[in-house]
């Protein structure tokens, strides 16, 4: 770019107008203009150049039409007035306007609709126009010596890529703008916070620093027009790039035209520039995909709102209420608690349901921003401006918005809610709203608030508007869910980390999923980047789901497992029940009827769509024809699932989810209804205009079409006259280039045409009128047209609003089919080879677990021979219930505390384990410290992080509750880790939860050695001793065989130099760490020997003065 720079530099002297060349020379200024598509002034004489394009101007002018350039409505923009371009000429000087669109293709300028501006392809177009530039300058003789511009004339501005600079949409003095720039500026002024995309002929436009973020996000020019930068888009992709700008971090809107070129026509307004209106909003948090044919994961993210209110007790304890809405499904869930000063609940809340937007409002306290900045990958700040910036372009993290300061008063929100049910038919509602906490309610309002201007408050009203049934909010954690803790979550690789949360993209993932398919194969199993134990996360080993809302509800089980033994057993009983029916589906004979219907369920689940997120933009009004004929299909396919005089009475889950008060005739009836108005073939093409085959909204789009059937009525009845005007004996009418009605008549009969006839388009050979009353029918036409599209439009949203009133029945449809889909994933699980039942303790008060030849559920699937451990702790009263376990580095100590917690969650979703016996006591919460890292965007050190999770941990322990610690203290020094784990590991000996505390400190085994409450243990190992002393190398170094078993006793050495032999270390440096290690032991032997003899003598002299 810095050689593009010292060319402009060179052609600026240049640009000073000159005098017209004489005879049939260029003037040089315009054409080095035209190669740089640069706005120069026009000379003060002129050329033979500028009058020809002042004839030709003046041509385009009158009435008749060339039907080889402008007959195609594409060619003229249909919905665009010369109102949004007229510019004020006493502004600035008149311009020649030239593209280098042009110039890049044939050498040429080429003068059109987006003239007045300077473009500039991309950053590589650059360099190559430049050095064709330069070769030009070179060999052309017009261009003498360089001049001074004129400080009066007008600047020469060189486009980019992106601009040069941030240009906010802003007001300047002194400056005229266009009626357009005008509109623009009114609606940032209203929207200062959003991206707008205005609506303008048959594109979408962007002005100033939008501009110059489309430029960057969507790969599109940046031009200089009038006052501002611009990017555009056409029209049918406006979706596609409103994604790519979500997806990158923006708040995007569209702005929409409010009428139509024909009904502008005739209106009031018809002198005046389109009326626009912001018309929709997206965010990351916001956005509802498409429903597509196959269930392709299109990431659904949670919505969440903070409100903070003083705590009851002390240490910076503050009391929080949260609430998160799902818009793409409709889930709500909610909660109030107190959280200490480390907000460890909210991180708790934030890792398990990873929001893709977060809302903050005004005051909240330092800790919590910390936490939210932290979790949002950037810095939260209130009271930052809000403007869009290129430099936001693609900033990884969650996206941050800001609620009303004026809901922030308990009572204001409660009367904003209120109002807001009361408005909408809910009243049965207000007293469900009005029981929330305060600051439940308060974080409700700001939602609500924050949702209107995306028309997206039906969310808040998933229990369909003005129904009976409760609200859809569930409490986040309740006393009947096992707690998993943030920190658990992530260090037991529970859920993979979100893609929202790193940055990272999902096009690789779904490069290489759409490798995995076969042509015209559906997805099942495979969800977008999700393949079955690909990113080595327990959920994703266990998902088999065949459908999207399935997958969404076997991940709630596995978040939230169970802590009922009654309700455990129904949903164990259920797996079993499925099993069965699996293993005897090859043979169908054998299967009873109901069993047959059950079995033939599996393989249909997974040829529905995604009909949960298809629910929701129906009740949002946003689904699409293509999506409602595919929702319809699916729904009518789920319907037959249960085919009429089939009751399934056993087992009590399966019963309940094919319940027939869900399979209800009545919404049978309704899907078939729906379905049968709609015509197949309109839907499939987006056609709303013959949509709908018969009932009421089929009339009222039916007489539309009647009017404008008899206005073509009219029309070809009127050929008649206009032949005998002619002297025809019949006249046909023609239409060319999407103009209807044209009168075709050769050269000689034109001279016949009466001179009111309007010329359409010529060739040599014939000549096409139109009439002046063909002229007026064709307008009223078109105005019919338009009211044809407008009442279509009403039509199919009162259709969609129809569907929108059997939300609740639709919507617990969906949910027994995707507790019916997560209940075969898990017996697809439990059919896997050394899979067995889990067994549950009845009425235990401590934890307890037994588990004979256990493997970790996520590591044996890569590893065939992955050496499985028997495990027991805490099975009677008197048994111990904590584990100390030692022994060598990358022995299997980590695998194995791992392998007892998975299988415990695995075990309280109600999933068959991997082992061969499983005993287990419901357990309340599973806390666990493991790993080393750091969080630096919180300001905490690895040591701290690790102290931080060892006090949260220390805090919520019960004798119910499993805690798993591996190597705790090794951030600090020697002496100050061992002290701390020997502090931590009395505690909870003392406290008694069901523990497993992996060390390398040895005299933790020896100091709990005799209190019976504490079990030592190792990985056991062979150790292969040097053959000679004075072998260099690795030989110098004990080979250690791991045998990844599990044996009573301590381990002797923890082996280290074992583990870095493996790794690669240079023999030089083990042996000069094994002479070190040999001298540190030597050393505090001699220093412990020394202490144990002044410790003996001084014991004898008191003896012996005792004695005398």
């Amino acid at each position: 770019m810095g050689t593009a720079k010292k060319v402009q530099g060179t052609l600026s002297s240049f640009f000073k107008p000159k005098p017209a060349a004489t005879g049939g020379d260029k003037d040089p200024a315009l054409e080095a203009a035209s190669m740089l598509s640069v706005p120069v002034a026009e000379s003060p004489k002129p050329t033979a150049r500028r009058k020809s394009q002042a004839a030709e101007s003046a041509c385009k002018r009158r009435r008749v039409i060339d039907v080889g350039d402008s007959d195609d409505e594409a060619n003229t923009p249909p919905a665009t007035s010369d109102e949004d371009y007229k510019d004020d000429t006493t502004a600035q000087p008149k311009k020649s306007k030239q593209n280098l669109s042009g110039f890049l293709h044939s050498g040429t300028g080429n003068a059109g609709h987006s003239s007045g501006r300077t473009m500039v392809k991309s950053v590589s177009d650059t360099a190559d126009m430049v050095e064709r530039l330069r070769m030009r300058i070179k060999e052309s003789d017009t261009l003498g010596a360089s001049e001074e511009t004129s400080p009066d004339e007008p600047a020469v501005a060189m486009g980019s890529l992106e601009g040069t600079s941030i240009q906010l949409v802003q007001r300047r003095r002194g400056v005229k703008y266009t009626p357009l720039e005008l509109q623009v500026l009114e609606a940032k002024e209203q929207h200062p916070d959003i991206l707008l995309a205005v609506e303008v002929g048959y594109k979408y436009r962007f002005f100033g620093e939008d501009a110059r973020i489309a430029s960057r996000v969507l790969g599109i020019m940046c031009t200089t027009a009038n006052n501002f930068y611009n990017a555009s888009i056409p029209t049918p992709r406006l979706m596609v790039h409103v994604r790519r700008l979500v997806h990158a971090g923006y708040k995007v809107g569209v702005v929409r035209q409010q009428e139509t070129a024909a009904l502008k026509a005739v209106s009031d307004n018809k002198n005046a520039p389109f009326t626009r209106q912001l018309a929709e909003v997206y965010t990351s948090g916001t956005l509802v995909e498409e429903v597509a044919e196959y269930a392709i994961d299109s990431g659904d993210q949670y919505l969440m709102c903070v409100v903070e209110s003083p705590g009851t007790s002390k240490d910076r304890c503050v009391n929080l209420g949260t609430m998160a809405v799902q818009i793409t499904t409709g889930s709500i869930v909610y909660d109030n608690f107190e959280d200490s000063f480390l907000r460890s609940s909210l991180e708790t809340w934030l890792t398990h349901l990873q929001p893709g937007e977060l809302l903050v409002p005004p005051d909240l306290s330092s800790e919590t921003l910390k936490t939210l900045s932290s979790f949002a990958g950037h810095t939260i700040r209130y009271n930052e401006p809000h403007e869009p910036l290129l430099e936001h372009a693609n900033r990884s993290g969650v996206r941050v918005a800001y609620a009303s300061a004026g809901l922030a008063d308990p009572s204001a929100a409660r009367r904003y809610a209120a109002e807001f049910y009361a408005s909408h038919g809910s009243n049965s509602q207000l007293p469900q709203v009005l029981d929330l906490p305060d600051a439940v309610v308060v974080a409700l309002a700001m939602l609500l608030k924050y949702l209107e201007p995306f028309n997206l408050t039906r969310a808040m009203l998933t229990g369909g508007i003005g129904g009976s049934r409760k609200l859809p909010f569930v409490q986040f954690h309740t006393y009947s869910h096992m707690l998993l803790s943030a920190t658990t979550l992530q260090t037991l690789s529970v859920f993979a980390v979100s893609s929202s949360v790193m940055g990272s993209s999902t096009d690789e993932a779904a490069v290489a999923l759409k490798d995995l398919l076969k042509p015209g194969a559906r997805l099942g199993g495979c969800h977008s980047k999700y393949v079955r134990g690909g990113d080595g996360s327990l959920f994703s080993m266990m998902d088999h789901t065949r459908s999207q809302f399935g997958r969404r509800m076997l991940r709630r089980w596995v978040a939230h497992p169970l802590v009922s033994r009654e309700k455990l057993e129904e949903r164990m009983d259920a797996v079993e029940y499925l099993k069965a029916i699996m293993s005897d589906v090859s043979d169908s004979s054998e299967l009873t009827r109901e069993r047959q219907v059950v079995a033939g369920m599996h393989a249909k689940i997974g040829q529905l769509v995604d009909v949960e997120r298809g629910l929701c933009r129906i009740q949002y009004r946003q689904a699409s024809p293509q999506e409602l004929l595919r929702i319809l299909r699916s729904l009518e396919c789920a319907m037959n699932l249960l085919p009429d005089g089939v009751e399934i009475t056993e087992p009590r889950l399966i019963a309940q989810v094919l319940s027939r008060d869900t399979w209800t005739p009545g919404l049978r009836k309704s899907i078939s209804e729906w379905k049968a108005q709609v015509d197949y073939k309109s839907a499939r093409s987006g056609y709303k205009e013959t949509l709908f085959t018969h009932g009421s909204l089929h009339d009222k789009i039916q007489q539309h079409h009647d009017q404008i059937s008899a206005i073509e009525s009219e029309l070809e009845s009127s050929a008649t006259a206009i032949a005998a005007q002619l002297g025809l004996a019949s006249l046909e009418f023609k239409s060319i280039s999407g103009v209807d009605y044209l009168i075709d008549v050769k050269n000689s009969q034109a001279k016949s045409a009466p001179a009111d006839w309007v010329k359409i388009s010529s060739t040599k050979t014939n000549v096409r009128f139109h009439t002046p009353f063909i002229v007026e029918k064709l307008a009223e036409r078109e105005r019919c047209r338009e009211s044809l599209r407008q009442a279509a439009r009403d039509a199919y949203n009162e259709f969609l609003g129809s569907i929108a009133e059997k939300y609740s029945e639709l919507r617990e449809l969906i949910s027994s089919l995707a507790a019916l889909d997560a209940l075969f994933s898990l017996a697809q699980l439990a059919r896997t080879e050394g899979y067995c039942r889990p067994e549950f303790v009845a009425n235990s008060d401590l934890a307890s677990v037994e588990l004979v030849d256990a493997v970790n559920p996520v590591l044996s699937q890569g590893l065939p021979t992955y050496v499985p451990n028997s495990v027991s702790l805490g099975s009677t009263a008197s048994s111990p219930r904590a584990m100390v376990l030692t022994g060598p580095n990358a022995g299997g100590k980590s695998s194995l505390i791992r392998t007892v917690a998975l299988i415990s969650i695995m075990a309280q979703c109600g999933s068959y384990v991997p082992a061969h016996q499983a005993h287990l006591s419901i357990i309340d919460a599973i806390h666990t410290r493991i790993g080393a890292s750091d969080n630096l965007m919180a300001g905490e050190s690895t040591f701290m992080v690790e102290m931080r999770e060892t006090a949260e941990l220390m805090r919520q322990i019960t004798p119910r509750s499993l805690v798993i610690i591996d190597e705790l203290g090794r951030g600090t020094s020697t002496h100050d880790g061992a002290a701390i784990a020997y502090a931590v590991l009395d505690h909870l000996v003392s406290k008694q939860p069901l523990t497993f505390f992996v060390t390398h400190y040895a005299h933790l085994v020896d100091a709990f050695a005799a209190n019976p409450l504490v079990r030592s243990c190792h990985m056991s190992f062979l150790e292969l001793l040097p053959t000679s002393a004075d072998n260099a190398g690795e030989a110098a170094i004990s080979n250690i065989t791991f045998l990844y078993k599990l044996a009573d006793g301590a381990s002797a050495d923890s082996f280290g130099l074992n583990v870095a032999r493996m790794a690669g270390l240079p023999a030089s440096l083990l042996l000069r760490a094994r002479d070190r290690a040999s001298w540190m032991r030597t050393e505090m032997e001699s220093r412990w020997a020394a202490k144990c003899a002044r410790d003996l003598r001084r014991a004898i002299s008191l003896d012996r003065l005792d004695a005398s």
